[in-house]
């Protein structure tokens, strides 16, 4: 397994899950592609963060309002 790429727990967890010579065929480009999949499900802090589901007639419906400071460069 490539040993220059420092593992978060959730990229220990996801190798310890597979078989030895699969985990061990993981480029360290693909581990952090991996890696940054699993961050995204978890959500970002945000100034306003409203999250409401609601029913009309017999559709279930969801709304979600997000206002917070960009992040991202530009």
């Amino acid at each position: 397994m490539p040993g220059s790429m420092s593992r978060s727990s959730a990229i220990a967890r996801f190798l310890d899950r597979l078989p030895t010579d699969l985990a061990g065929s993981f480029s360290d480009a693909q581990l952090a592609a991996i890696d940054l999949h699993f961050g995204m499900r978890y959500r970002a802090r945000h100034l306003i963060d409203w999250r409401h589901r609601f029913g009309i007639a017999r559709f279930r419906l969801y709304a979600v309002l997000l206002i917070g400071r960009d992040r991202n460069p530009a």
